[in-house]
């Protein structure tokens, strides 16, 4: 239970940043707007805070997952976003999981088979999981006739969701690059 509280609550933060700042885009900015699904940025904060903190992370990331939809636009949706929410917010588990499995683990060294310095290993845990939401939050909402707005549960939503779940990750992971690497040159020096 160490750091639990700081993990969760920065975790939370994170991910009600994204979301703001997806949603920003989303509706705000011109050329983007109504495009929000081929880039969603909030799925950067499920990969990177669970492959970084574990999944000591997935309350603070749940809780921004329901909190994000309802304080910025609470009519967004026509049903609840518990499930659907959950499901998103497990797919990072559940791509580590089946690497797993495969013994492939994450580790934190070069000898790891999947390493949290390398972006490459980040980039397979995204797909994997981009897949699994795509997949499971999909076979749900088809399964209990629910729907986004203006939407219907297809292949063509499926595809958005997994062409948005990566496409953000990689967008937010480049973001961060360009932002943490001078910091972090300048420190060594």
């Amino acid at each position: 239970m160490k750091n639990f509280l700081t993990l969760s609550v920065t975790s939370f933060v994170f991910s009600t940043v994204l979301w703001v700042l997806w949603h920003f885009v989303d509706t705000h900015v011109l050329f983007l707007a109504g495009k929000g699904g081929f880039f969603y940025l909030p799925h950067a904060a499920r990969v990177l805070c669970v492959v970084y903190f574990g999944y000591k992370a997935i309350p603070g990331l749940y809780l921004g997952e329901l909190v994000g939809p309802y304080a910025l636009d609470p009519g967004i949706y026509s049903f609840s976003l518990f499930i659907p929410s959950l499901i998103s917010v497990m797919s990072v588990p559940f791509a580590l999981t089946m690497l797993n499995s495969l013994g492939l683990t994450l580790g934190h060294t070069r000898s790891s088979p999947l390493n949290r310095r390398n972006y490459k290993h980040i980039l397979l845990i995204t797909f994997i999981s981009a897949g699994f939401n795509a997949l499971l939050v999909n076979l749900y909402m088809s399964r209990n006739n629910l729907s986004f707005p203006n939407a219907m549960t297809d292949i063509e939503q499926v595809y958005r969701f997994f062409v948005g779940d990566f496409l953000g990750t990689v967008v937010v992971f480049i973001l961060l690059a360009m932002l943490l690497i001078p910091v972090l040159r300048q420190a060594r020096n």
